[in-house]
Protein backbone atom coordinates (compact mmCIF):
# COMPACT_ATOMS: atom_id res chain seq x y z
CA UNK A 1 0.00 0.00 0.00
CA UNK A 2 2.80 2.71 0.96
CA UNK A 3 4.64 1.98 -2.42
CA UNK A 4 1.25 2.19 -4.40
CA UNK A 5 0.90 5.71 -2.68
CA UNK A 6 4.60 6.88 -3.30
CA UNK A 7 3.99 6.20 -6.90
CA UNK A 8 0.71 7.48 -7.16
CA UNK A 9 1.97 10.83 -5.36
CA UNK A 10 5.28 11.44 -7.59
CA UNK A 11 3.49 11.21 -10.63
CA UNK A 12 0.64 13.43 -9.95
CA UNK A 13 2.83 15.94 -7.63
CA UNK A 14 6.06 15.67 -9.80
CA UNK A 15 7.74 17.29 -6.75
CA UNK A 16 8.29 14.57 -4.49
CA UNK A 17 11.77 13.48 -3.41
CA UNK A 18 12.27 9.91 -0.92
CA UNK A 19 16.15 10.79 -0.21
CA UNK A 20 16.94 11.49 3.08
CA UNK A 21 18.18 9.63 5.85
CA UNK A 22 15.30 9.13 8.83
CA UNK A 23 18.36 8.03 11.13
CA UNK A 24 20.81 11.32 10.41
CA UNK A 25 21.28 13.45 13.11
CA UNK A 26 22.98 16.41 11.36
CA UNK A 27 26.99 16.79 10.32
CA UNK A 28 29.45 16.21 12.63
CA UNK A 29 31.08 19.37 14.16
CA UNK A 30 34.21 20.59 11.82
CA UNK A 31 37.60 19.77 13.55
CA UNK A 32 39.66 22.57 14.79
CA UNK A 33 42.82 21.04 13.19
CA UNK A 34 40.80 20.15 9.71
CA UNK A 35 40.41 23.79 9.91
CA UNK A 36 44.06 24.79 10.73
CA UNK A 37 45.24 22.51 7.58
CA UNK A 38 43.25 24.79 4.90
CA UNK A 39 43.37 28.22 7.33
CA UNK A 40 45.01 30.88 4.58
CA UNK A 41 48.07 32.24 6.71
CA UNK A 42 47.75 35.22 4.81
CA UNK A 43 45.34 37.81 2.84
CA UNK A 44 44.91 38.16 -0.42
CA UNK A 45 46.69 40.95 -2.26
CA UNK A 46 45.92 43.41 -4.85
CA UNK A 47 43.10 42.76 -7.19
CA UNK A 48 42.65 43.99 -11.10
CA UNK A 49 39.29 43.69 -12.85
CA UNK A 50 38.64 43.62 -16.61
CA UNK A 51 35.23 43.80 -18.00
CA UNK A 52 34.90 41.34 -20.71
CA UNK A 53 31.20 41.50 -21.58
CA UNK A 54 28.23 43.72 -20.78
CA UNK A 55 24.73 42.65 -21.68
CA UNK A 56 21.56 44.21 -20.81
CA UNK A 57 21.22 41.38 -17.96
CA UNK A 58 24.71 40.62 -16.57
CA UNK A 59 28.61 42.18 -16.51
CA UNK A 60 31.20 39.12 -17.10
CA UNK A 61 34.41 41.00 -14.78
CA UNK A 62 37.76 38.70 -15.35
CA UNK A 63 39.28 39.35 -11.92
CA UNK A 64 43.12 38.63 -11.02
CA UNK A 65 43.72 38.33 -7.12
CA UNK A 66 47.08 38.02 -5.84
CA UNK A 67 47.84 35.90 -2.94
CA UNK A 68 50.63 33.91 -1.10
CA UNK A 69 49.17 30.62 -2.46
CA UNK A 70 49.28 31.94 -6.36
CA UNK A 71 47.44 34.26 -8.19
CA UNK A 72 43.43 33.60 -7.99
CA UNK A 73 41.58 33.93 -11.15
CA UNK A 74 37.94 34.31 -11.41
CA UNK A 75 35.18 35.01 -14.00
CA UNK A 76 32.16 36.67 -12.23
CA UNK A 77 28.79 37.06 -13.67
CA UNK A 78 27.27 39.89 -11.93
CA UNK A 79 23.78 40.64 -12.49
CA UNK A 80 22.00 43.95 -12.45
CA UNK A 81 20.30 43.35 -9.38
CA UNK A 82 22.54 44.16 -6.56
CA UNK A 83 22.25 41.31 -4.08
CA UNK A 84 23.95 39.47 -1.13
CA UNK A 85 24.13 35.98 -2.66
CA UNK A 86 26.79 34.41 -5.00
CA UNK A 87 27.21 30.65 -6.33
CA UNK A 88 30.76 29.58 -7.11
CA UNK A 89 30.91 27.13 -10.21
CA UNK A 90 33.98 25.24 -9.46
CA UNK A 91 35.48 23.81 -12.84
CA UNK A 92 35.72 20.32 -14.55
CA UNK A 93 38.98 20.44 -15.57
CA UNK A 94 40.47 23.68 -16.58
CA UNK A 95 40.97 25.19 -19.42
CA UNK A 96 38.31 26.77 -21.23
CA UNK A 97 35.49 26.33 -18.31
CA UNK A 98 32.95 25.64 -21.85
CA UNK A 99 30.55 23.71 -19.30
CA UNK A 100 30.82 26.18 -16.29
CA UNK A 101 30.37 29.30 -18.54
CA UNK A 102 27.13 28.14 -19.45
CA UNK A 103 26.27 27.25 -16.10
CA UNK A 104 27.04 30.75 -14.30
CA UNK A 105 25.28 32.36 -17.43
CA UNK A 106 22.37 30.51 -17.14
CA UNK A 107 22.32 31.34 -13.49
CA UNK A 108 22.84 34.96 -13.59
CA UNK A 109 20.25 35.57 -16.31
CA UNK A 110 17.79 33.30 -13.80
CA UNK A 111 18.82 36.21 -11.08
CA UNK A 112 22.10 34.53 -9.45
CA UNK A 113 25.51 35.95 -9.92
CA UNK A 114 28.03 33.01 -10.21
CA UNK A 115 31.35 33.01 -9.58
CA UNK A 116 33.87 30.68 -11.74
CA UNK A 117 37.23 30.16 -9.68
CA UNK A 118 39.33 29.39 -12.29
CA UNK A 119 41.84 25.94 -11.67
CA UNK A 120 45.68 25.65 -13.12
CA UNK A 121 46.73 22.28 -14.67
CA UNK A 122 49.54 21.45 -12.75
CA UNK A 123 47.57 17.94 -11.02
CA UNK A 124 47.30 16.67 -14.47
CA UNK A 125 51.40 16.73 -14.77
CA UNK A 126 52.91 13.41 -13.62
CA UNK A 127 55.81 15.26 -12.68
CA UNK A 128 54.10 16.64 -9.88
CA UNK A 129 52.76 13.66 -8.68
CA UNK A 130 54.62 14.12 -5.17
CA UNK A 131 53.24 17.29 -4.50
CA UNK A 132 49.43 16.40 -5.35
CA UNK A 133 48.23 16.46 -1.84
CA UNK A 134 49.76 20.22 -1.56
CA UNK A 135 48.45 21.10 -4.84
CA UNK A 136 44.85 20.20 -3.87
CA UNK A 137 45.39 22.17 -0.80
CA UNK A 138 46.18 24.95 -1.92
CA UNK A 139 43.27 24.67 -4.13
CA UNK A 140 41.20 25.13 -1.45
CA UNK A 141 43.07 27.61 0.50
CA UNK A 142 42.43 29.52 -2.95
CA UNK A 143 38.89 28.68 -2.88
CA UNK A 144 38.63 30.24 0.58
CA UNK A 145 40.48 33.36 -0.44
CA UNK A 146 37.84 34.00 -2.82
CA UNK A 147 35.56 33.59 -0.24
CA UNK A 148 36.77 36.80 1.82
CA UNK A 149 37.52 38.75 -1.44
CA UNK A 150 33.67 38.72 -2.35
CA UNK A 151 32.59 39.04 0.78
CA UNK A 152 35.22 42.36 1.52
CA UNK A 153 34.97 43.66 -2.33
CA UNK A 154 31.60 42.78 -3.03
CA UNK A 155 29.08 42.77 0.03
CA UNK A 156 28.41 39.20 -0.60
CA UNK A 157 27.19 37.36 2.45
CA UNK A 158 25.60 34.07 1.27
CA UNK A 159 27.21 31.59 -0.62
CA UNK A 160 26.60 28.30 -2.49
CA UNK A 161 28.15 26.37 -5.31
CA UNK A 162 27.81 23.94 -8.56
CA UNK A 163 29.69 21.75 -9.63
CA UNK A 164 29.96 18.55 -12.19
CA UNK A 165 32.38 15.50 -12.09
CA UNK A 166 35.84 17.15 -10.74
CA UNK A 167 33.87 20.21 -10.21
CA UNK A 168 31.68 18.04 -7.93
CA UNK A 169 34.45 16.86 -5.83
CA UNK A 170 35.94 20.37 -5.43
CA UNK A 171 32.61 21.12 -4.01
CA UNK A 172 32.56 17.69 -1.32
CA UNK A 173 36.11 19.69 -0.56
CA UNK A 174 35.86 23.11 -0.09
CA UNK A 175 32.02 23.44 1.15
CA UNK A 176 32.74 20.30 3.85
CA UNK A 177 36.04 22.23 5.19
CA UNK A 178 34.25 25.99 4.88
CA UNK A 179 30.69 26.49 6.17
CA UNK A 180 30.20 29.56 4.34
CA UNK A 181 29.39 27.32 1.64
CA UNK A 182 25.84 26.71 3.30
CA UNK A 183 23.95 25.57 -0.60
CA UNK A 184 25.59 23.08 -2.85
CA UNK A 185 24.61 21.49 -6.17
CA UNK A 186 26.60 18.30 -6.81
CA UNK A 187 26.44 16.77 -10.09
CA UNK A 188 28.47 13.35 -11.54
CA UNK A 189 30.35 13.89 -8.32
CA UNK A 190 32.54 10.43 -6.01
CA UNK A 191 34.65 9.98 -3.05
CA UNK A 192 37.27 8.08 -2.35
CA UNK A 193 39.71 9.25 -4.45
CA UNK A 194 42.33 6.73 -4.06
CA UNK A 195 39.73 3.89 -5.18
CA UNK A 196 37.82 6.27 -7.46
CA UNK A 197 41.44 6.51 -9.57
CA UNK A 198 41.58 2.42 -9.65
CA UNK A 199 38.12 1.89 -11.10
CA UNK A 200 37.73 4.88 -13.41
CA UNK A 201 37.41 3.71 -17.07
CA UNK A 202 38.49 7.77 -18.04
CA UNK A 203 41.29 7.32 -20.64
CA UNK A 204 43.25 10.47 -19.05
CA UNK A 205 43.47 9.37 -15.58
CA UNK A 206 44.69 5.41 -16.97
CA UNK A 207 47.60 7.60 -18.79
CA UNK A 208 48.35 9.41 -15.88
CA UNK A 209 48.68 6.42 -13.97
CA UNK A 210 50.99 4.90 -16.29
CA UNK A 211 53.12 8.04 -16.60
CA UNK A 212 54.00 8.29 -12.97
CA UNK A 213 54.57 4.70 -12.62
CA UNK A 214 56.63 5.15 -15.57
CA UNK A 215 58.73 7.80 -14.26
CA UNK A 216 58.97 6.35 -10.74
CA UNK A 217 59.42 2.81 -11.63
CA UNK A 218 56.09 1.43 -9.42
CA UNK A 219 54.36 -1.21 -9.66
CA UNK A 220 50.27 -0.91 -9.72
CA UNK A 221 50.14 -1.52 -5.88
CA UNK A 222 53.27 0.86 -5.13
CA UNK A 223 51.50 3.96 -6.83
CA UNK A 224 48.08 3.61 -5.30
CA UNK A 225 50.05 2.74 -2.04
CA UNK A 226 52.17 6.03 -2.73
CA UNK A 227 48.90 8.13 -3.66
CA UNK A 228 46.96 6.87 -0.57
CA UNK A 229 49.94 7.96 1.57
CA UNK A 230 50.18 11.31 0.72
CA UNK A 231 46.48 12.19 -0.07
CA UNK A 232 44.36 14.00 2.52
CA UNK A 233 42.52 16.70 0.64
CA UNK A 234 39.59 13.47 -0.07
CA UNK A 235 35.99 13.79 0.00
CA UNK A 236 36.08 10.70 2.19
CA UNK A 237 37.75 12.73 4.67
CA UNK A 238 35.28 16.52 4.16
CA UNK A 239 32.11 15.30 2.87
CA UNK A 240 30.43 14.17 5.86
CA UNK A 241 30.79 18.23 6.90
CA UNK A 242 27.91 19.07 4.56
CA UNK A 243 24.56 19.76 5.25
CA UNK A 244 22.29 17.28 3.86
CA UNK A 245 19.28 19.71 3.99
CA UNK A 246 21.28 21.99 2.05
CA UNK A 247 22.87 19.77 -0.51
CA UNK A 248 21.43 18.55 -3.78
CA UNK A 249 23.14 15.24 -5.58
CA UNK A 250 22.85 14.30 -9.46
CA UNK A 251 24.08 11.02 -9.89
CA UNK A 252 24.18 8.90 -13.38
CA UNK A 253 23.08 5.48 -12.76
CA UNK A 254 25.70 4.07 -15.95
CA UNK A 255 28.53 6.22 -14.72
CA UNK A 256 32.03 4.70 -15.04
CA UNK A 257 34.36 7.57 -14.91
CA UNK A 258 33.46 8.45 -11.32
CA UNK A 259 31.75 5.15 -11.32
CA UNK A 260 28.27 5.06 -9.83
CA UNK A 261 29.12 3.54 -6.84
CA UNK A 262 31.33 6.39 -5.41
CA UNK A 263 28.61 9.11 -5.97
CA UNK A 264 26.87 6.43 -3.74
CA UNK A 265 29.35 6.07 -1.28
CA UNK A 266 29.40 10.13 -1.43
CA UNK A 267 25.53 10.25 -0.71
CA UNK A 268 25.74 8.17 2.01
CA UNK A 269 28.87 10.47 3.99
CA UNK A 270 26.82 13.54 3.27
CA UNK A 271 24.11 11.83 5.08
CA UNK A 272 21.85 11.03 2.15
CA UNK A 273 20.78 14.17 0.65
CA UNK A 274 18.11 15.34 -1.95
CA UNK A 275 19.24 12.83 -4.78
CA UNK A 276 18.48 12.83 -8.41
CA UNK A 277 19.18 9.59 -10.44
CA UNK A 278 19.93 10.15 -14.29
CA UNK A 279 19.40 7.59 -16.63
CA UNK A 280 22.56 7.79 -18.01
CA UNK A 281 27.03 7.71 -17.97
CA UNK A 282 29.27 10.24 -16.98
CA UNK A 283 29.00 11.93 -20.76
CA UNK A 284 24.95 11.42 -21.67
CA UNK A 285 24.30 13.20 -18.50
CA UNK A 286 25.65 16.45 -20.52
CA UNK A 287 22.51 15.60 -22.23
CA UNK A 288 20.37 16.45 -19.53
CA UNK A 289 21.66 19.83 -19.84
CA UNK A 290 21.93 22.48 -22.36
CA UNK A 291 25.16 23.09 -22.47
CA UNK A 292 24.90 22.71 -26.49
CA UNK A 293 21.83 23.17 -27.70
CA UNK A 294 20.97 20.44 -30.56
CA UNK A 295 18.18 21.54 -31.51
CA UNK A 296 18.33 24.22 -32.98
CA UNK A 297 21.98 23.87 -33.26
CA UNK A 298 23.48 26.60 -31.15
CA UNK A 299 26.33 27.00 -28.42
CA UNK A 300 25.59 30.31 -27.28
CA UNK A 301 21.02 30.70 -27.59
CA UNK A 302 18.75 28.21 -25.99
CA UNK A 303 17.17 25.94 -28.15
CA UNK A 304 14.31 23.17 -27.96
CA UNK A 305 16.22 20.12 -27.18
CA UNK A 306 18.36 19.18 -25.10
CA UNK A 307 16.13 20.27 -21.82
CA UNK A 308 17.90 22.27 -19.47
CA UNK A 309 17.00 19.32 -16.94
CA UNK A 310 19.85 19.94 -14.39
CA UNK A 311 19.57 24.06 -14.78
CA UNK A 312 16.09 23.85 -13.74
CA UNK A 313 16.69 21.75 -11.07
CA UNK A 314 19.81 23.57 -9.83
CA UNK A 315 17.86 26.62 -9.97
CA UNK A 316 14.64 24.99 -7.97
CA UNK A 317 17.50 24.35 -5.48
CA UNK A 318 19.20 27.59 -4.98
CA UNK A 319 14.99 29.85 -5.16
CA UNK A 320 14.32 27.42 -2.35
CA UNK A 321 17.17 27.90 -0.44
CA UNK A 322 17.99 31.27 -0.99
CA UNK A 323 14.61 33.23 -1.83
CA UNK A 324 12.18 30.77 -0.13
CA UNK A 325 10.30 30.27 -3.87
CA UNK A 326 9.46 27.51 -6.08
CA UNK A 327 11.06 27.36 -9.51
CA UNK A 328 7.52 26.03 -11.23
CA UNK A 329 9.78 25.56 -14.71
CA UNK A 330 11.34 22.31 -13.07
CA UNK A 331 7.65 20.69 -12.73
CA UNK A 332 6.97 18.82 -16.34
CA UNK A 333 10.54 17.68 -15.70
CA UNK A 334 9.58 16.63 -12.40
CA UNK A 335 6.80 14.15 -13.71
CA UNK A 336 9.16 12.38 -16.19
CA UNK A 337 11.99 11.81 -14.03
CA UNK A 338 10.23 10.91 -10.54
CA UNK A 339 9.81 7.21 -11.70
CA UNK A 340 13.09 7.00 -12.41
CA UNK A 341 14.12 8.04 -8.83
CA UNK A 342 11.64 5.44 -7.14
CA UNK A 343 13.54 3.11 -9.47
CA UNK A 344 17.17 3.71 -8.19
CA UNK A 345 16.06 3.80 -4.82
CA UNK A 346 14.40 1.03 -4.52
CA UNK A 347 17.08 -0.67 -6.60
CA UNK A 348 20.10 0.46 -4.67
CA UNK A 349 18.73 0.00 -1.66
CA UNK A 350 19.18 3.14 -0.57
CA UNK A 351 17.10 6.55 0.92
CA UNK A 352 14.51 6.29 3.24
CA UNK A 353 12.06 5.30 1.05
CA UNK A 354 13.89 1.60 1.52
CA UNK A 355 14.06 1.79 4.82
CA UNK A 356 10.44 3.45 5.45
CA UNK A 357 9.02 1.18 3.45
CA UNK A 358 11.09 -2.38 5.20
CA UNK A 359 12.27 -0.92 8.00
CA UNK A 360 15.88 -1.43 9.80
CA UNK A 361 18.51 0.89 10.09
CA UNK A 362 22.20 0.53 8.85
CA UNK A 363 25.25 -0.51 10.60
CA UNK A 364 27.42 2.19 9.99
CA UNK A 365 31.50 1.81 9.92
CA UNK A 366 33.12 3.82 13.20
CA UNK A 367 34.90 6.59 11.37
CA UNK A 368 38.36 7.10 11.92
CA UNK A 369 39.50 9.97 14.57
CA UNK A 370 39.09 12.93 12.69
CA UNK A 371 40.85 15.57 15.56
CA UNK A 372 43.88 12.95 15.74
CA UNK A 373 43.76 12.81 11.79
CA UNK A 374 43.86 16.36 11.23
CA UNK A 375 46.28 17.25 13.96
CA UNK A 376 49.05 15.23 12.30
CA UNK A 377 48.26 16.54 9.23
CA UNK A 378 49.23 20.20 10.55
CA UNK A 379 51.95 18.96 11.56
CA UNK A 380 53.01 17.58 8.65
CA UNK A 381 52.31 20.46 6.34
CA UNK A 382 55.18 22.79 8.83
CA UNK A 383 57.52 20.74 6.33
CA UNK A 384 56.64 22.62 3.58
CA UNK A 385 56.03 25.93 4.50
CA UNK A 386 58.67 28.55 5.35
CA UNK A 387 58.57 30.05 8.77
CA UNK A 388 56.70 32.91 7.54
CA UNK A 389 53.81 30.35 7.07
CA UNK A 390 54.31 30.92 3.04
CA UNK A 391 54.33 28.33 0.90
CA UNK A 392 58.35 27.18 0.15
CA UNK A 393 57.64 26.07 -3.68
CA UNK A 394 56.76 28.18 -6.28
CA UNK A 395 56.48 25.81 -8.61
CA UNK A 396 53.09 24.87 -7.00
CA UNK A 397 51.80 28.38 -8.03
CA UNK A 398 51.61 28.99 -11.48
CA UNK A 399 48.92 31.10 -13.09
CA UNK A 400 45.39 29.44 -13.34
CA UNK A 401 44.86 29.49 -17.58
CA UNK A 402 41.57 31.10 -17.87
Amino acid sequence: MRLHFLFIAALLSGCFRVSGDSWYEGPPPRPAAMEEYYKPTSVYGNFRTEIVQDTEEYTLKHITIESYAGPIVVDYFEGREKSDHLVLVFPVLGGKNFIEKHIAKYLVESGFDAAIVNRSNEFKDPKMFDQLEEIFRLNVIRDRLALDFFEAEFGKKRFGTFGISRGAINVALTAGIDKRLQYNVLVLGGTDLVHLFRDSNQPRIEKYIQSVRDNKGYSEDEFFTALRQQLKTDPKNTAQYLDPENTLLILGIFDRTVPFSYGLKLRDQIGRPDTIFLLADHYVGLLYTQTVSIVPPSKDKRGLFPFPYIEEEALQFYDRSFNDSWNWSVLPYRILQEPVNLIAEAAAEVGSAFEWLFGGKREEATPPDAAKYWLEAVHHVDDIQGADGTVASNSLNPAPKS
